[in-house]
């Protein structure tokens, strides 16, 4: 494969590579042919694009960039992707937008030649293509290009959004840690840690461990030159908490880390997944009556819970529903399909886009567990499901079964409750 004359490139289709004419007839006049990647190459290019006004050493580049972010998607989405139910032509999406142009978009109506003073000379701020903003920020002191353009990548902050829409935080449990305030920490255990330590402690904990922790990186990072894989050994442990049993205080330590996962990331996408695959499945929220409350019949707790799930939709779908501009045409296009029951492939046939852009551009199970989560904690305080607010897992089952009855449809032959919404919605 040609890492400099090829280039990852995202069309309708999905992630396909594309040879380059202009690269291949650079690679052959300047340097008689590819040769192998290599850091020494790289920074040849980046000073042959400097030197002059010729926007193929940069084209170079760009396809030398494209391959390590295709890689680092393709390994992200393998490792994370059905868990956490990521789309890889979504993720592709934000940075694969790359489409080989000798020339860059510099205004509404204007471009330029793509060479390095060009892109140097925008202003600050995300640009597009991605491999441009990788290529003028790229610091060869730090790092390889390669790896330059997968730390700009973990850094895409609506990708970042993206994954954490889905559940998912890309950083360990140490540096979140870090990075979590005293009120954060103690937010995120008072509704989510499982453990028999009271909030106090853990907060305490917390403040003890932000101190020890930038020691603990500063030594790491002298000693083996790296920035991340830290882990904390025996020593650390017993240093944080001398009174505590090491594995304990390390344990405590991953619980609270996934405490304020799963309240970042609005923790109800995660958990019930976790909570999918220890066989749960709540289908009729009917089912979580309090059995200690005065009993409803079926008529009446399915009017308490579509009155609930109906306020919740009127107050959520409208403002996603509600993008003005050039999305506008294609938001709609996207959200009559989906009610209609179009599965991803067919439903971007329909509006002629790719399946990436419908993946990003819709979310219904997001939505769905947005809702279901406002519809939740207003059903919590009547008598019927007081019993789903004793406990977290509670809370989440009550939530599991919201989610489901929005998107599945009770009978065969039915529509399931957010799609005849937007259905309604988009016909008025």
């Amino acid at each position: 494969m040609g890492h400099y004359q090829d280039l990852c490139a995202l069309n309708p289709k999905g992630i396909q590579v594309k040879p380059l004419t202009a690269a291949m007839s650079y690679l052959a006049q300047a340097l008689e042919g590819e040769p192998e990647p290599s850091r020494a190459l790289d920074e040849t290019l980046i000073a042959l694009s400097k030197r002059g006004d010729d926007p193929r050493p940069l084209l170079c580049l760009r396809c030398r960039i494209s391959h390590a972010l295709d890689a680092w998607l393709r390994a992200t989405h393998g490792k994370h992707g059905e868990r956490h139910g990521l789309d890889l032509l979504a993720m592709a999406s934000y940075v694969l937008d790359d489409t080989g142009s000798l020339s860059i978009r510099t205004g509404p109506q204007t471009s330029a030649p793509f060479t390095y003073a060009e892109i140097a000379s925008l202003p600050k701020g995300l640009i597009s293509p991605f491999s441009a903003e990788v290529i003028r920020t790229y610091d060869p002191d730090k790092c390889g290009l390669p790896h330059w353009a997968r730390l700009k990548l973990q850094c895409h902050n609506d990708l970042k959004a993206y994954f954490r829409e889905h559940g998912l935080l890309l950083i360990s449990d140490w540096a979140l840690l870090r990075h979590s305030s005293s009120k954060r920490v103690r937010e995120a255990c008072e509704r989510f840690l499982r453990s028999s330590s009271s909030v106090e402690s853990v907060v305490a904990l917390h403040g003890r461990y932000q101190p020890l922790y930038d020691t603990a990186l500063r030594d790491y990072k002298a000693r083996t030159g790296k920035a991340s894989g830290w882990q904390p050994d025996q020593a650390f442990a017993e240093a944080l908490d001398p009174c505590g049993s090491a594995f304990d205080t390390i344990e405590l330590l991953k619980s609270i880390a996934t405490a304020i996962r799963q309240f970042l990331t609005g923790s109800t996408t995660q958990r019930l997944d976790q909570l999918a695959e220890g066989g749960f499945e709540a289908v009729d929220p009917r089912s979580l009556q309090d059995p200690h409350s005065e009993q409803l019949d079926s008529a009446e707790l399915r009017a308490l819970i579509d009155a609930a799930l109906q306020r919740a939709m009127d107050r959520h779908m409208p403002q996603v529903l509600a993008t003005a501009g050039k999305n506008a045409e294609l938001l709609r296009c996207l959200w009559a399909g989906w009610a209609k029951g179009l599965k991803q492939r067919p439903l971007a046939d329909c509006c002629s886009t790719s399946q990436g852009t419908v993946s990003k551009q819709l979310k219904p199970d997001q939505h769905a567990t947005a809702m279901a989560t406002a519809a939740a904690v207003e059903l919590k305080r009547h008598p019927a499901f007081a019993c789903c607010g004793s406990s977290v897992e509670a809370a989440e089952r009550l939530v599991s079964a919201l989610r489901n009855h929005l998107l599945e449809a009770e009978r065969e032959g039915d529509i399931a409750p957010l799609r005849r919404w937007v259905q309604t919605h988009l016909s008025q």
